[in-house]
């Protein structure tokens, strides 16, 4: 792998959780690279979960995800494993009803491990397979005990490709996650192990106890909502780090460094969403979920060399230094929307298009370099206030409606091309001339963008000013000599 989620925020949250209400199918690609289709149900916590209808992997030891963008696993749905290898399945602790045929398309499955209280199954589980359960969970009269030991006041659980920490106590506020425990090596840290308590009116309670979490080497992944609500200040990975997990680190408030390992390839879902003490961040991993950076609003620098996904870093109000390397080729939706602090962006070479809402309300940029953009998308840069003229290149084949609306202190376009397409709500608001070549002036008089055509580039005057350079290095070449000779004869 290459080494490389205030009052505003408060209502585009509602905004998101009222569109989620109404159920609908969609699809996420867990570390391992199975994928799952679901059902979301519900506008927001405690009811806000969903149901996996489809799994597509290669496992043959297959740990099923306790949460898919953000939605509680609740449900496994009738046909979910048509088609399905796993022979060993692991079942996270969330889980509340398996619907009857769940497992019907999967005839190869020898065990089941339950890492929680047994959930309602109708129409029964494979037959002949061998349930396994946590000692502390509840209902599975007659099922194997998972083997489970506490060293250094950590839980550990041992599965069939290795040992996870279930949770435990901290000491002293730190805790030690070994790479290896009575023998058997540490895969990862469990779901949910270390997290805050989801209470019944859908506020979670904070984990206050554990302030440094220390990840040995072996250790290979941090599990989905593993530090959930927790009030995290330090965490140590290691260099073998390989997958952090949907929400692992979500509202650490007081995490203040995120110092990720070159083999890290997969950052879930808001893995750090409201992380808001984190200053600086540099992310290469090959996969990085939506939002995995959303409102962490004390973050001042990021460098960035992989793609650039939806919500990546929107709400950063204190961004304002970004770094981009040269593994980007677009820029997702919202993904620096709000970034209120941000100045100055160079968009890299090979990025074609620029999403919706990308730098929307960045109310201090005032520069943009766009390089070789095809596609703006809308509301990609409106409500910068603070830019005052756009270098648009010839490449810009599409503006998207309300682009660049509402950049009230924009007053010069600088086109190198013909108009794109767009429509009238392109420049909304916005009082500017824009400059270009005699022969691209009928383009844009027509493109009904309403800015002032000012046909005053290229041509003669690009020639004026080409003269004019050379005039200029001519005299100082000029007067480097008459220094020179002065200089021989004293």
């Amino acid at each position: 792998m290459r080494s490389g989620m205030g009052a505003m925020v408060l209502a585009a949250i509602a905004v998101m959780a009222v569109f989620s209400a109404a159920e609908c199918g969609a699809s996420e690609t867990c570390p391992d690279g199975s994928v799952y289709e679901y059902e979301t149900h519900g506008s927001g916590h405690p009811d806000y979960y969903c149901a996996i209808t489809s799994v597509m992997t290669g496992e043959k030891v297959l740990h099923l995800p306790a949460v898919l963008e953000g939605y509680d696993v609740r449900i496994l749905s009738s046909s979910a494993f048509d088609g399905c290898a796993s022979e060993i399945i692991i079942v996270p602790k969330n889980l509340k009803i398996i619907e009857d045929g769940a497992f019907g398309g999967c005839q190869g499955v020898k065990d089941l491990y339950f890492m929680g209280d047994r959930p309602e199954i109708v129409g029964g589980l494979p037959e002949g397979a061998k349930v396994h359960a946590m000692p502390s969970a509840g209902g599975w009269e007659g099922a194997e005990i998972i083997r489970t030991v506490i060293a250094d006041g950590i839980e550990y659980a041992f599965l069939p490709d290795g040992a996870v920490a279930v949770g435990g106590s901290a000491e002293n506020g730190r805790i030690v996650i070994r790479g290896e425990v009575e023998g058997v090596r540490v895969s990862g840290i469990a779901e949910y192990a270390f997290a805050g308590t989801m209470m019944d009116d859908g506020n979670v309670q904070r984990r206050a106890d554990v302030s440094i979490a220390v990840l040995e080497e072996g250790v290979e992944s941090v599990g989905q909502r593993a530090f959930y609500y927790c009030d995290l200040e330090e965490v140590s990975f290691p260099g073998t780090l390989k997958s952090i997990g949907d929400e692992a680190f979500r509202a650490c408030y007081d995490l203040k460094e995120a110092d990720f390992p070159g083999s890290l390839g997969y950052i879930g879902f808001e893995a750090f969403r409201e992380c808001r003490s984190l200053k600086e961040l540099d992310v290469s991993s090959d996969f990085v979920g939506e939002g995995a950076f959303f409102i962490c609003d004390g973050l001042e620098r990021a460098g960035v060399d992989t793609g650039i996904v939806p919500r990546m870093f929107g709400y950063c109000s204190s961004l304002r230094q970004v770094e981009f390397g040269g593994h980007i080729d677009a820029i997702g939706y919202g993904a620096f929307n709000r970034c209120s602090s941000l100045v100055s962006v160079t968009i890299p070479d090979g990025v074609l298009g620029i999403g919706g809402d990308a730098f929307r309300d960045c109310a201090s940029l005032e520069k943009v370099g766009l390089n070789g953009v095809r596609d703006i998308g809308a509301s990609a840069f409106r409500g910068c206030a603070s830019l005052r003229s756009i270098d648009l290149p010839a490449s810009v084949s599409r503006l998207g409606g309300y682009a660049f609306a509402d950049c009230l202190g924009l007053d010069d376009v600088y086109a190198r091309g013909k108009a794109p397409a767009g429509d009238s709500t392109a420049f909304l608001n916005v009082d500017a001339a824009v400059h270009c070549e005699k022969a691209d002036a009928k383009s844009w008089e027509d493109s009904g963008f309403g800015l002032r055509v000012e046909a005053d580039r290229g041509g003669n005057a690009d020639f004026a000013i080409a003269i004019a350079l050379a005039a200029i290095v001519a005299i100082a070449v000029a007067a480097v000599a008459i220094v020179k000779r002065r200089e021989r004869r004293l």
